[in-house]
């Protein structure tokens, strides 16, 4: 591993010398308390024309007699049964953030549950839907698996929650300069430019209530910069490769398209990112970074390439555009973490399934992946 260069550290002690007001912020309580009552309580008296006792995570069958008098299960539970006035959305109201979409559309009708695109264990929009009905059972009470979308905005899903609250008072690229920047990456080369990385947090972040370099106190969000930065030094060698080396570090554009010559390490010539035997010589088959398996949501399709002609100038090339290599500050490869990148920043998974090239063609991109 590559040491971290001198001005990463000059970057750590200017962030860690400049006298700071850190801000004494307090993690936000939920806005409603909860209600620890059983069902023989909760539906006292829920006898109405619009009124049902229905319950949480057991049939609503099972809680009906909760009105008239039953005391045995399951109106004995506590939070189990509940009085729904039927004439409104049905959200007992006093689960505060426990349960995924908790709240959603109560109060907006461009509002549905929906499965997270990005969580480890993707759920469809239909087996979240219910979450805006009660259900407070799998997944509706993994908060990682669903989400409240606004339909009017980009289907972006959330990111996981810091515990932290927002920052308001805080400007990533006030604390981080252009000057800053121009010291620590003087030799950055496109897509890596400055009013790229302040672009991609903001276009983050107006998408996003979990947000990037806006969480919690100043001196822990001017760590989180120093150590975003130090990480995507490192992969893109001090900000100067925008692609892997290896995979497309010797590449040709013809006709407005980009072909990379992958290569192995002992083939490679770092001094002059020359490939002297192409990986994919005399038709050899080429799979890096390809999970075969794989189809949205899980990854993005890709399948054996191989290079695109067998004589000629592109003899040993490849489309880039057809392999999921390192790209971008982080060096974001594989297929199914692509699709993940493409969720979060685009909302769509076409946006870099179809052309993973946009990732260092699009300088948001590059910083955002």
């Amino acid at each position: 591993m590559r040491l971290l260069s001198f001005a990463y550290i000059v970057l750590i002690l200017t962030f860690f010398t400049q006298q700071t007001a850190s801000s004494s912020l307090s993690s936000s309580s939920s806005s409603r308390q909860l209600q620890e009552v059983d069902g023989i309580t909760a539906c006292n008296g829920c006898t109405g024309t619009n009124l049902k006792c229905v319950g949480r995570s057991v049939v609503d069958t099972n809680c009906n007699s909760c009105a008239t008098g039953q005391t045995f299960w399951p109106c004995n539970l506590k939070k189990e049964c509940w009085c729904w006035d039927t004439t409104l959305p049905r959200d007992a109201g006093d689960e505060g953030d426990e349960t995924a979409c908790n709240g959603c559309g109560r109060d907006s009708t461009t509002e549905t549950c929906v499965g997270n695109q990005n969580s480890l264990t993707p759920v469809s929009d239909e087996d979240c839907k219910n979450c805006m009905n009660g259900q407070s059972y799998w997944p509706c009470s993994d908060q990682d698996l669903c989400w409240c979308w606004d339909t009017t905005k980009p289907k972006k899903p959330p990111a996981p929650i810091s515990g932290y609250p927002v920052n308001n008072n805080v400007d990533a690229c006030a604390l981080f300069t252009r000057d800053m920047f121009d010291v620590f990456a003087p030799n950055s080369t496109f897509p890596y430019t400055y009013d790229g990385l302040c672009e991609a947090i903001t276009d983050y972040n107006k998408d996003h209530t979990e947000k990037v370099f806006q969480m919690g106190t100043e001196d822990m969000i001017r760590m989180e910069i120093a150590a975003f930065l130090g990480n995507t030094a490192h992969e893109s060698d001090d900000f100067e490769a925008g692609r892997e080396y290896l995979a497309c570090g010797d590449r040709k554009l013809v006709d407005g398209k980009v072909y990379c010559k992958p290569c192995t390490n002992d083939l490679y010539d770092w001094v002059n990112n020359k490939c002297s035997v192409s990986m994919v010589d005399q038709n050899a088959p080429y799979n890096s970074y390809c999970q075969p398996g794989f189809e949205p949501p899980e990854g993005c399709v890709c399948d054996i390439i191989t290079q695109v002609e067998e004589t000629g100038p592109l003899a040993g090339y490849v489309e880039a555009s057809k392999v999921f290599y390192g790209r971008g500050a982080i060096q974001l490869s594989w297929n199914y973490n692509y699709i993940r990148a493409s969720f979060a920043l685009t909302g769509e998974a076409d946006t870099f399934c179809n052309d993973p090239e946009q990732v260092v063609l699009n300088p948001m991109y590059a910083w955002g992946t």
